[in-house]
């Protein structure tokens, strides 16, 4: 079988152009075709998955009808990144309209594509589809999840019904959404490199008990997402990618997880680490495939200046510590003093007593959930068992205290990696339903090594989070990151996080009290620029600042900039910017 040619393999040249007000950038996904064996009838319910017919070739545009071609020139031109997160709605999605569909704000990135003359790429961060109802629309799911007893659920079979229903149901979600309006014409238009999240299999996918993680149901729904993931989103099997003799595309360290480094011409780098397939309750990646990453980004070529890590939860955010505690209170039946719980409206003494009152806090809770990303399934369907609560959620944050020690030496180790060669690192992730800017870094020496930027985008098309989750995040205590093998303590150390006050005035023209994170649909846009040949006379019309396209021989900064949705449906969108993510001098 030939492997068809995609965005991906391409070095796609990045610069900043003339007008950056009008070039922001989301992500996108490419379209695969997969059809899956049909296995023997079975005796089990009749009742299978169902999707409905595609639509008449006639009723199709030009750009769905069509495979995902790279724009014209896209190699030459100099043009900015965007960064779409969260690209599918759920379902149950009331606001729907209100929101202006699917389509808005991909709208805007379309008319952005035209105005600064073509996006080189789109990044895309994970949760291209939602995956989570499936759960719900799957017959033969549904009787798993009705289930009684964890053995049960944990020993039941799975079958060849199985396998058909689960592998056309992911079909249906990525032909289905992928052809919505404005989505497929920026797919088709827009080159894209996208990551995996668990939206993309389905809610909170890694971060389940064990008994469930380890399911025939889990592992083998898992197993079928992943290569839709790789089928749709990347344009390859598995198969291929196990018998091509280099890591150019996607390389696998442990047999687990599909990883990749892309460049993005000769300065920027997009390393995209896979956070889900390796992931429990206790880890996100496994510590073979740390060993396996971090050699290949040291010895990145000389010419690199910009290592922007894809990691789709941020590692740099607020914590919840309050409603942690809260949470733990719930899950042990003790008692708990959170005067932060008043923030969501549901208690209104100082004092919460908490024993045997889950369903007193589950309202709130799931609101909580939201702001973590965590609103579908791990939200939802399976607290039908009385077994996933928040506590379990909030398992999958990278700021949780299971995931602290791994964490840690993540920052550390890209820390000493930058010092020696001078590749300034920057986290973008999204997940968590809301938009915002934080920062590692030593307050006595700005702009060091130790200085990596956390960019964080809410989704493009997802419900956002609502005002009062953010409160529970605007906090003002001091955060530090501890040296490698330490857990977090909040002693004062050389690294301290921070988050970014940007957000001053809301989208509809009033001052904001929440000036660190926004819950409103949004994308990034990033370019690459020489700040020197912007100041100076040989900063060029035509929108380029690399003298004769030797781009690894300037000092770049990166400029990136939030298009965010205004109010309703037809308000244009604003922008708040630029982030400036400045040129890391060698040794520094």
């Amino acid at each position: 079988m030939e492997r068809t040619r995609s965005a991906h393999d391409e070095e796609l040249f990045l610069s900043k152009p003339a007008d950056s007000d009008n070039c922001d950038s989301p992500t996108v996904e490419p379209l695969r075709i997969f059809k899956p064996q049909s296995p023997p009838a079975e005796k089990q319910s009749s009742e299978r998955f169902r999707y409905p017919p595609p639509p008449s070739s006639s009723s199709l545009t030009p750009a769905s009808k069509h495979s995902f071609p790279l724009p014209p020139g896209a190699s030459s031109s100099a043009a900015p990144l965007p960064y779409p997160e969260d690209d599918d709605l759920k379902p149950s999605t009331p606001p729907r309209a209100k929101l202006g569909g699917v389509g808005f704000m991909w709208k805007d990135v379309l008319q952005k594509n035209i105005d600064c003359g073509g996006f080189h790429v789109q990044l895309g961060l994970g949760d291209q589809i939602y995956g989570d109802r499936l759960w719900k629309e799957v017959p033969l799911l549904k009787q798993w999840l009705a289930m009684s007893g964890k053995e049960n659920r944990k020993k039941a079979p799975w079958t060849a019904r199985h396998e058909e229903d689960v592998s056309h149901a992911y079909f249906h979600y990525y032909t289905s959404h992928f052809d919505q309006p404005y989505l497929r014409e920026a797919f088709a238009q827009i080159p894209h490199v996208l990551q995996v999240d668990d939206h993309d299999i389905f809610d909170g996918y890694g971060s389940y008990p064990a008994y469930m993680q380890d399911s025939q149901m889990f592992k083998n729904v898992g197993r079928i997402a992943v290569e839709m993931y790789l089928l749709f989103q990347h344009h390859t099997t598995v198969e291929i990618l196990r018998n091509v003799s280099n890591d150019l595309d996607l390389f696998t360290i442990t047999g687990q997880g599909w990883h990749f480094v892309k460049y993005l011409g000769p300065a920027v780098v997009v390393v995209g680490p896979d956070c889900r397939s390796e992931r429990n309750q206790s880890r996100v990646m496994a510590g073979p495939t740390y060993q396996g990453i971090f050699p290949k980004v040291a010895t990145l070529p000389p010419s690199v200046q910009h290592c922007i890590w894809l990691v789709s939860v941020p590692l740099v955010y607020p914590r919840l510590e309050a409603v942690e505690s809260l949470a733990t209170a719930v899950t042990t039946g003790k008692k708990v003093v959170n005067s932060g719980y008043n923030v969501l409206g549901k208690v209104t003494s100082s004092v919460a007593g908490i024993v045997g009152g889950k369903e007193v806090v589950a309202s709130g809770f799931s609101q909580v959930k939201k702001a973590v990303g965590k609103g579908g399934l791990m939200g939802s369907v399976l607290n039908q068992f009385g077994e996933i609560d928040l506590a379990e959620v909030l398992k999958d944050m990278w700021t949780h205290e299971t995931k602290d020690l791994e964490r840690t030496y993540f920052i550390r180790t890209l820390q000493g990696i930058a010092q020696q060669k001078g590749v300034r690192m920057t986290f973008l992730s999204g997940d968590v339903s809301c938009a915002g800017a934080g920062l590692v870094h030593d307050p006595s020496h700005p702009s060091d090594h130790k200085t990596m930027y956390q960019i964080i985008t809410s989704p493009i098309v997802a419900q956002p989070a609502q005002n009062y989750i953010l409160k529970l995040l605007h906090n003002q205590k001091s955060l530090y990151v501890p040296q490698n093998g330490h857990k977090s303590n909040h002693e004062v150390t050389d690294t301290k996080e921070d988050m970014m006050e940007i957000f001053h005035t809301d989208a509809s023209g009033s001052p904001r009290e929440l000036k660190k994170l926004m819950g409103r649909r949004n994308y990034i846009a990033c370019v690459a620029y020489d700040p020197e040949a912007v100041a100076s006379s040989n900063f060029s019309s035509a929108g380029s600042v690399i003298n004769g396209g030797q781009q690894g021989l300037n000092k770049l900064s990166l400029a990136i900039d939030f298009v965010v949705q205004g109010d309703g449906a037809f308000t244009a969108p604003t922008k708040y910017g630029p982030v400036i993510v400045p040129h890391l001098e060698f040794g520094r």
